[in-house]
C-alpha cells in the first residue's frame, strides 16, 4: 500500500467498527484508521464484529468481505436488519458476484483492493456529512414530535384535507367534542358544527384559507350530546414545494367559560339597567304618591281644623308642611349612603370586567349585594308613605314596633350627626290610639332633641328611649299606663322657658329652622287624640320627654283593656 501523507482533518467526532482477519491488512490500516476515529473497534470475523456492533452501536462499520464463519457481506445483511442507516464500507476484490452481493446487502461503499487512502478519506467525508444529517434529522424529528406533543397537550388540534375531511384529530378534540376518533376520521368537519353559525360566517371563512391565508377567530360548535362549546381557532393552510395547499391544520383552545361568562355579565348588566329602570319608576310612582299623601294631609289638616279656630286651621297646616319637609330632608340622608355604595358597586363590576377577573362567584355577590341596597331604598320609600298615610280611625298599636319604624325615618339624619340611640322597651305593649299621629309626635321629639345636641355638641351625643307600664290609684280605682320617656345628653332646657316650650310658635330656633308648631301639635295628638299626657323637665345633663298613655280605652260606654 503506497503511504501518503495524512493532511486533511481526521474525523473525531465518531466510532469505527472495523472487521478483518487478516493481522497483516490490520497492521496497515488501523494507523491510518486511528487518525480519522477517536475510538476504534476490532473484530477478526462477521460473527464477532456483528456482536461487537450489537453492544457498541458504532457509527461506521469498515469491513473485509472474505473471513472465516461469517463473511463481510452476510454481517451487513444481519446489521441491517438492526440499523437501517449505520454506513457501511466493504473493501474486497473485483468480483461481479460478490459486487452484486454487497448491493444486495445494501452497504455504502465498496472499495477494490489494494485500499486507495485517498479515495477512503474521500468517501469518510462523505459518510461523516451523511451521518450529521441522518443525526440531524433524528434530532429535528425527536424534537418535532415534543413539539406535536407539546401542541397536543395543551391544545385542541385536527387536521382536514382540502375538502374539509378530518384526516387527523388529537385526544383533546374528542374530549370536548364527545366523539371518537373512529366517528371523526373521514368524516367533514361540519360534524360539530352549530346550526346557530350563518352561512355567510362559513364562506368567509373558506375564502380566507383557500386563498393561503391564516383564519383566526371564536367559533361556537355543537357537541355529540347537543351541548354548546367554543373555542378560538386558528386555522393555518399547509402548502407544499409547488405552493399548493394539501391540507389544513386547526388549533383551538376551549373559551367556553369565558364565553359564557361574558353572556352572564352581558345579562347581568342588562338587569341593572332593568333595575336601575324599575328604581326611577318606583321613586317616581313614589313621589307621586307622596305629593298625593301632602294633598291629603293637607285636606284633612283642612277638615279637622275647619271644627276649631282659623288659628288652629292655619297652625296645622304650616306644621304638616313644615313636618313634610323635615321628612323630605331625611329621605335624603337615608338614601345619600345607599347611593354612594350602589355606585361603588357598578364602579368594582365595570373595573373587574375590563380587568377580566370578574368570575362566576365575584358577579353574584355584586349582584347580590346591589339588589339588597336597591331593596333597602324602595323600603325607605315605603317607611315614608306609612308615616304620612291618615289613620280614618283609632287601633291598637305595639308600642315598640311604631318607635323603631319612627326611627328607621330619621336614622340616616342621626347617623350623620353622630347620635347613639339606646333602647329599654317593656316587650309586648299595645295601646289604642293612631299609630301615625304618635310616630310623628315621636319623631318630632326626637328631631329636636337631635337639634339641640348637634347645637352644643356635648361628647358622645346620645338618645335614650324606655317603655315601661304602671299602674296607679285613682279615685275611680286602679289604673294602668305606659309611660315613654325620651332624653338626651343636650344641657337641658333653660328654666326661663321650659314652662312656654308647648306654646304655639313658641321656639328658640332660627326662623329657618322650626315653627314653633312641633311640640304643641305633638301635646294635642297625645292629650286630645289619645286621652294622655306629654310633659317636659331636666335631668342631670339633658331634657327628658315624658308621655304618659292609658292601657284602657272607652268603647260601647264600658273601659276595655288594650290587648
Amino acid at each position: 500500500m503506497k503511504k501518503i501523507k495524512l493532511t486533511r482533518r481526521p474525523l473525531r467526532k465518531f466510532t469505527l467498527l472495523y472487521v478483518e482477519d487478516s493481522v497483516l491488512e490490520q497492521k496497515k490500516m488501523l494507523p491510518v484508521l486511528n487518525f480519522y476515529f477517536p475510538k476504534i473497534h476490532v473484530a477478526s470475523n462477521g460473527k464477532e464484529g456483528l456482536e461487537i456492533f450489537e453492544k457498541t452501536e458504532p457509527d461506521i462499520v469498515i469491513s473485509d468481505t472474505k473471513m472465516p464463519e461469517m463473511d463481510g457481506i452476510s454481517m451487513a445483511k444481519e446489521i441491517r436488519k438492526i440499523n437501517k442507516h449505520v454506513p457501511i464500507i466493504l473493501f474486497g476484490n473485483k468480483s461481479t458476484d460478490c459486487l452484486l452481493e454487497a448491493i444486495e446487502a445494501k452497504v455504502d461503499r465498496y472499495l477494490l483492493k489494494p485500499v486507495d487512502i485517498k479515495k477512503l478519506h474521500e468517501i469518510l467525508e462523505e459518510t461523516e456529512t451523511k451521518i450529521f444529517l441522518e443525526k440531524a434529522r433524528s434530532y429535528n424529528t425527536f424534537l418535532l414530535h415534543q413539539y406535536k406533543q407539546a401542541i397536543d397537550s395543551s391544545n385542541i388540534v385536527s387536521k382536514t384535507d382540502i375538502n374539509g375531511i378530518i384526516t387527523y384529530v388529537n385526544d383533546e378534540f374528542c374530549k370536548i367534542s364527545g366523539y371518537s376518533r373512529e366517528e371523526l376520521i373521514g368524516k367533514n368537519h361540519n360534524i360539530v358544527r352549530h346550526p346557530d353559525i350563518p352561512k355567510e360566517v362559513y364562506e368567509k371563512f373558506w375564502n380566507t384559507i383557500l386563498s393561503k391565508k391564516i383564519w383566526k377567530g371564536t367559533v361556537k360548535n355543537r357537541a355529540k350530546d347537543g351541548s354548546t362549546f367554543y373555542v378560538n381557532t386558528t386555522v393555518v393552510p399547509i402548502v407544499d414545494s409547488n405552493g399548493k395547499i394539501v391540507e389544513f391544520v386547526a388549533i383551538r383552545y376551549d373559551v367556553t367559560e369565558s364565553v359564557k361568562l361574558q353572556e352572564r355579565l352581558k345579562r347581568k348588566e342588562e338587569d341593572l339597567e332593568k333595575l336601575n329602570r324599575e328604581l326611577e319608576r318606583r321613586v317616581e310612582e313614589q313621589t307621586r304618591k307622596l305629593r298625593e299623601l301632602n294633598l291629603t294631609l293637607e285636606k284633612r289638616v283642612i277638615k279637622e281644623v275647619e271644627k276649631n279656630r282659623q288659628k288652629d286651621k292655619l297652625m296645622f297646616q304650616q306644621a304638616r308642611l313644615a313636618s313634610l319637609g323635615e321628612m323630605i330632608g331625611n329621605i335624603a340622608h337615608q338614601w345619600r349612603q345607599p347611593l354612594m355604595e350602589l355606585g361603588i358597586l357598578l364602579y368594582n363590576i365595570k373595573k373587574r370586567h375590563d380587568e377580566n377577573t370578574l368570575d362566576k362567584k365575584m358577579m353574584q355577590t355584586l349582584y347580590e349585594k346591589s339588589n339588597s341596597i336597591i331593596e333597602r331604598m324602595s323600603q325607605t320609600i315605603s317607611d315614608f308613605q306609612n308615616f304620612f298615610k291618615p289613620n280614618k280611625k283609632k287601633e291598637s298599636f305595639n308600642i315598640e314596633k311604631v318607635i323603631k319604624d319612627s326611627l328607621t325615618i330619621v336614622e340616616g339624619s342621626l347617623e350623620k350627626s353622630g347620635i347613639e340611640i339606646k333602647m329599654d322597651i317593656e316587650k309586648n305593649i299595645s295601646i289604642e290610639g293612631y299609630s301615625n299621629e304618635f310616630s310623628q309626635v315621636i319623631v318630632n321629639i326626637i328631631n329636636n332633641a337631635k337639634d339641640v345636641l348637634n347645637q352644643k355638641n356635648p361628647e358622645n351625643k346620645k338618645i335614650e328611649i324606655s317603655v315601661k307600664t304602671k299602674s296607679e290609684q285613682t279615685g275611680n280605682g286602679k289604673k294602668d299606663f305606659v309611660e315613654i320617656f325620651i332624653k338626651d345628653n343636650g344641657g337641658g332646657i333653660d328654666k326661663k322657658i321650659i314652662d312656654k316650650i308647648f306654646e304655639p310658635y313658641f321656639t328658640t330656633k332660627h326662623s329657618k329652622q322650626g315653627t314653633g308648631i312641633g311640640l304643641y301639635m305633638s301635646k294635642m295628638i297625645i292629650e286630645q287624640s289619645m286621652n294622655g299626657t306629654l310633659e317636659a323637665r331636666n335631668h342631670d345633663d339633658g331634657a327628658e320627654f315624658i308621655i304618659k298613655l292609658p292601657l284602657e280605652y272607652e268603647k260601647d260606654g264600658k273601659l276595655q283593656k288594650t290587648a
